[in-house]
């Protein structure tokens, strides 16, 4: 079995400038962009002609091509032959992508595959498929839960499992962190604003809450910088990694990827779980903890050499599970308690979203873990200017499926 390694990387801006014409881009726009420029990040050479297969996700229905999306994608890229598996796994279809790339490679199937995650979200005609992601769209939704409903059901949990107060408070801080990294990062959504948060002021609006009530007024939520849905694409180009230099001055490499699936109805998780899953509640995330543990155990590596981490955060429900898969704390309550004490801010011991995260850079559910992957790279290779780290020997990636349906969790390693 071969070792991997990532040679070029290519990303969409998420900016608001970017977006003023997001109109006049379609899906073939974007990965057009991406690839091209992974392409050209392979500084030491690599031509369109050289990638021997594709593997691409995409959320969205792709007008009436989705059934037909593999020679489209090749055909696009201007790299037919050359075969295309495409995937639907929702946001964490960039992860389940790139397990599938991995596993090319590894085999010694393929040399040069590239991976792409991307979306549109005006490709999407029935908006009930799409609200209903996490649940049955034949029972759930025809009772009226969709997917605001579930996330509300899962911060509920929350609140009673953390505490309410402690959780919003969680909330804030990763929030300041994002927006700190995102003013720092060009290709960021949120990096040419001037919004600020007031972290004392939103901390004395929750400690004057009401612990049992649950009520958040609008205001409180009016001074919060909001979740970012956007639209693009982000390329990896993966090699042998016995034949990465051959590519690029600094690869880096990918010793494993985790991919495993929990019920995709949150009811199942909650009422009903998997024998095998039972030890587990839907706020701690069984997929993304198995995932992770996978993920350690076949590179061979420990949470304590980890450096920093970017994770898939469209709420505080996935972003507590997904850090604590990291083994870097005992529990989620104690990632808590990790996160209220700046442990994942730049200076911490676990930066994590160091180019804004999902929410401040912008959330792209077809390319939510390859943007996580990108921003890896960038760290490792030191081309992230005021937000550089200063330790990046080892780093994961993760994401999640629907309401904690699945997850990928990627572990990716300097080569200097």
């Amino acid at each position: 079995m071969r070792a991997v390694a990532i040679v070029g990387i290519g990303q969409t801006p998420r900016t608001q400038r970017y977006f003023r014409d997001t109109y006049t881009y379609s899906w073939k726009d974007y990965i057009v962009e991406a690839t091209f420029k992974a392409i050209a990040n392979c500084d030491k050479g690599l031509e369109p002609k050289d990638i021997d297969y594709i593997v691409a996700n995409y959320h969205g229905e792709g007008q009436i091509q989705h059934g037909g999306l593999g020679p489209v994608v090749a055909e696009t890229l201007g790299i037919l032959p050359t075969g295309c598996t495409v995937l639907s796994a929702n946001c964490a279809g960039g992860g389940v992508g790139l397990n599938e790339a991995y596993g090319l490679i590894a085999s010694g199937r393929y040399n040069r595959v590239l991976c792409i995650g991307f979306e549109k979200a005006y490709d999407l005609f029935n908006d009930a498929d799409k609200r209903a992601i996490g649940g049955d769209v034949e029972f759930d939704y025809e009772l009226g839960y969709d997917h605001p409903t579930l996330q509300a059901l899962l911060q509920l949990n929350a609140y009673r499992d953390w505490g309410f107060k402690r959780t919003l408070k969680c909330l804030i801080q990763n929030r300041v962190q994002g927006l700190w990294f995102a003013k720092r990062t060009p290709e960021a959504n949120f990096y040419d604003t001037e919004f600020t948060i007031d972290k004392d002021e939103m901390f004395k609006m929750i400690d004057e809450m009401d612990e049992d009530s649950h009520f958040i007024s609008n205001d409180f939520y009016d001074k919060l910088p909001v979740t970012r849905v956007c639209e693009g694409c982000a390329a990896l180009i993966l090699v042998p990694a016995d034949e990465a230099l051959s590519y690029s001055s600094h690869p880096i490499f990918l010793d494993a990827v985790g991919y495993k699936a929990n019920s995709h109805l949150l009811s199942n998780q909650m009422h009903d779980p998997n024998p095998l899953l039972s030890a587990y509640t839907c706020n701690d995330f069984a997929a993304v903890q198995l995932a992770a543990d996978e993920a350690y155990k076949f590179a061979g590596r420990k949470p304590s050499e980890l450096n920093f981490c970017n994770v898939y955060e469209p709420h505080i429900t996935s972003f507590i599970p997904m850090l604590t898969a990291t083994q870097v704390t005992k529990s989620c309550s104690d990632m808590l308690d990790f996160v209220l004490d700046g442990q994942t801010a730049y200076d911490g011991r676990l930066p994590c979203g160091t180019d804004g995260g999902r929410g401040m850079f912008g959330m792209t559910s077809g390319s939510n873990v390859g943007d996580c992957v990108v921003e890896c790279v960038r760290q490792m290779r030191g081309l992230c200017g005021e937000r550089q780290l200063k330790k990046v020997d080892i780093s994961m990636a993760m994401g999640m499926q629907g309401e904690m349906g699945s997850s990928a969790c990627c572990l990716l390693r300097n080569s200097r």
